[in-house]
């Protein structure tokens, strides 16, 4: 594996650290981003970078002492920036053309016919009837994979330790506007998170909110039957919610940010805080941590039994089976996956909704009459998984539900992921870069380039072929991902000092970390959602649930030290870091949706995150002091990543980088065009009124507003004569 080493003195001489700063002090504020080293040559800065072709995360100044003799000494507390263990394999980006998700190992054992699987995943996402009044996967996931709606897709903040009242109120909006429920979000509402000099992250703040930018799923109801109306909508019963106006419910909008699903199936876990575990159990998201998770399998004697299913690399169905029950997004409240079944196996898939005669998928499944399919979904689980998990009939006796009903939601998220699998966007002008076309990239792109990769950092955690150090393509580098960086690392903190993590999850200072703990949280079943705090438990002699891969020998830090019960870890506040193909069209920005543009997302970075506070208020001799900054949780004065710093790009580096970031769109997801094509869908976009006065119809209920995708085949929009995909918010 190749490594790299960049000395104190070549970052001396790159124009960063003005030149009467001691080496000592340059090593130490190379880790810490400390503030009060004068910063020199900001206007050439970005050239300066593009030309060294800085390469990564990690400098070692081990190089440095042998030349200069000066030694980089630093408390026993602190990150030492001279061990040679400090050295990490160089990030770099990588083409994903011919790459594909690998399939699970023992995925013959369900699936007989992977077409067919296909076909059930695609209807299955895209089906109005699934949820439980019109909502769709996809009705979260129709633009880019990602949703670019802006009226009622405000959530007050949820997630919030300091729960209600405040994680129930919604604020008001940047332009002044009242925000809240049905409210029209414009450009002047971001970012979320207003200074007074946008360069600074300490300056005063002009507005600030935990609101979030998120997707509008299900009004608040309770479940009673499936017994379905004109619609294919269940029969529920309403309950008062705060998201409302007048005492009238609108839908529910949830907290947070909808990621696109595009190249979801590359990701080792999903969601943003990862509890979309790589095991899938056929049952919820949680993999081996339910341990009453089971499946009905007939038995070679005939019985049916329960057994457990345990199926590797395949978060992307742990995923897909959670929003389906979730009483935010799809479902009524208390629904069963079972109640999914028993509605949906005799109906005709996309019974409501138009398939196009060229559909990639479902074109030779479409009904002659254009709407859905020609077959039942029955059918296609019959045709799609092996007999024994479906051809038993009522199980057990006297549970008025058959096998198939039964395992309704193993079929669900294997069939979407089969289906997710094929949604790879590898033909990117970056990609065609990477196998060798120089032409690819213009110099503008070509300049931002060298800044992602050194200046600005991005490839820290954006590398590799999918542009996420949370992301693997299970065929050929998940073993040098797994084994080399592990799914556990330890790194240095904002404030120097050492942190065990986990590797792809970072608090990059988007909020203050008490608005939501992200990976710090736990499961439903009271277990840490980190890998880091599971090991720190498995060494206090407690069991935990995951497998945890990981080589002590190969940490960046501390190179062969086993995790403690008591060590620090930078868990709180973390999350995810996304993909970064296709963004131009994936808008709103981060967890909580607080930037609308690339642009703010490059001014976010530029001033070093909107962390406030944890400057270094002393230095005495090797003893350094951090003042404790709004990343701070519990004993951790900070869990800022340390590589989120200021960064003095040039208002042309930022463009150039902007510019960059779009070559990573591939202009078949901006057409799409097969495999990102699709059914029609119909889209709630809020209600008729405003978020002061809602206009009712009938029976006291709201007038809402839709938005039409029509159906679109495998030549995309441009067949239909219709204009390509923007980005959020762009006329």
């Amino acid at each position: 594996m190749t490594r790299v080493t960049l000395s104190v003195r070549d970052t001396l001489t790159r124009g960063r650290w003005l030149g009467t700063a001691s080496v000592r002090l340059a090593s130490v504020a190379g880790f810490l981003g400390a503030t009060h080293a004068v910063m020199v040559g900001c206007g050439t800065a970005d050239r300066d970078a593009a030309e060294a072709r800085s390469p990564g995360r990690n400098r070692s100044a081990a190089a440095e002492q042998a030349r200069t003799g000066a030694s980089p000494v630093m408390s026993p507390q602190l990150a030492r920036v001279g061990d040679p263990e400090f050295d990490e394999p160089m990030n770099k980006l990588r083409s994903l053309k011919g790459i594909r998700p690998t399939d699970p190992k023992e995925l013959g054992k369900y699936v007989r016919d992977r077409s067919a699987a296909i076909a059930l995943g695609k209807a299955l996402f895209w089906d109005m009837q699934a949820g439980s009044d019109g909502q769709a996967c996809a009705s979260c996931h129709f633009h880019a994979g990602a949703d670019n709606r802006f009226k009622n897709q405000l959530s007050p903040g949820l997630n919030n330790t300091a729960g209600p009242p405040l994680s129930n109120g919604f604020d008001r909006t940047a332009s002044g506007g009242l925000g809240g429920p049905n409210y029209t979000l414009t450009a002047a509402d971001y970012p979320f998170h207003k200074l007074a000099d946008k360069t600074d992250p300490n300056s005063p703040v002009v507005f600030d909110t935990d609101d979030v930018t998120s997707s509008q799923g299900v009004f608040r109801r309770d479940f009673v039957s499936i017994t379905p109306d004109a619609m294919g909508r269940d029969t529920c019963t309403d309950v008062p919610d705060f998201f409302g106006i007048d005492g009238v419910n609108t839908r529910r909008v949830e907290p947070r940010n909808t990621p696109t699903m595009i190249n979801a199936a590359f990701f080792f876990r999903n969601f943003w805080d990862g509890r979309a575990n790589n095991v899938f159990n056929g049952v919820n998201p949680f993999g081996a941590r339910d341990t009453g998770a089971a499946i009905l399998e007939v038995q070679a004697d005939g019985s049916v039994q329960s057994v457990p299913m345990r199926l590797e690399n395949s978060s992307a169905a742990s995923q897909a089976v959670g929003p389906t029950l979730s009483p935010f997004e799809m479902s009524c409240g208390a629904r069963e996956f079972v109640n999914v079944g028993t509605k949906l196996i005799a109906r005709t898939p996309l019974a409501l909704q138009k398939v196009a005669p060229d559909d990639s998928v479902l074109g030779p499944l479409r009904n002659p009459s254009g709407m859905g399919l020609a077959t039942s979904y029955g059918a296609l689980i019959m045709q799609a998984f092996e007999p024994s998990y479906w051809s038993a009939g009522e199980c057990p006796k006297g549970s008025g539900f058959t096998q198939m009903e039964q395992n309704f939601s193993m079929f669900w998220g294997l069939s979407i992921q089969l289906y997710e699998d094929t949604l790879v966007s590898d033909d990117a002008p970056i990609d065609r870069f990477l196998d060798g076309d120089a032409s690819a990239l213009t110099p503008e792109q070509l300049f931002g380039k060298a800044l992602f990769e050194g200046q600005a950092k991005c490839i820290n955690c954006h590398h590799g072929p999918v542009m996420s150090g949370a992301a693997f393509d299970l065929a050929s580098i998940l073993s040098e991902e797994i084994t080399e960086t592990n799914s556990l690392e330890r790194m240095a903190m904002g404030d120097g000092k050492v942190a065990l993590y986990d590797n792809g999850f970072y608090n990059i200072g988007v909020r203050p970390t008490g608005d939501d703990l992200g990976i710090g949280g736990a499961d439903p079943f009271g277990n840490p959602l980190s890998f880091a705090r599971q090991v720190k438990l498995q060494a206090a002699g407690q069991p935990i649930f995951d497998d945890l891969v990981f080589d002590k020998n190969k940490f960046a830090l501390k190179r062969g030290q086993n995790p403690r019960a008591d060590e620090r870890d930078a868990t709180d506040g973390s999350f995810k870091v996304p993909s970064l193909r296709n963004v131009e069209l994936t808008g709103p920005y981060f967890h909580n949706g607080g930037q609308a543009t690339l642009e703010q997302v490059l001014e976010f970075y530029d001033r070093g995150g909107d962390r406030r506070g944890g400057t270094i208020v002393q230095i005495d001799g090797e003893r350094i002091v951090y003042g404790r900054d709004s990343t701070a949780f519990g004993s951790n004065e900070t869990n800022m990543d340390v590589d989120v710093d200021r960064l003095f790009l040039t208002a042309k580096g930022r463009a150039a980088i902007v510019a960059f970031l779009k070559s990573f769109t591939d202009e078949r997801v901006r057409w799409e065009k097969a495999p990102f094509d699709h059914p029609s869908l119909i889209v709630a976009h809020g209600a008729a009124g405003d978020e002061k006065k809602l206009v009712l119809t009938t029976g006291n209920r709201i007038d809402e507003q839709y938005i039409v995708l029509p159906a679109v085949g495998a030549g995309g929009l441009g067949a239909l004569a219709l204009p390509p995909l923007k980005g959020f918010l762009e006329p």
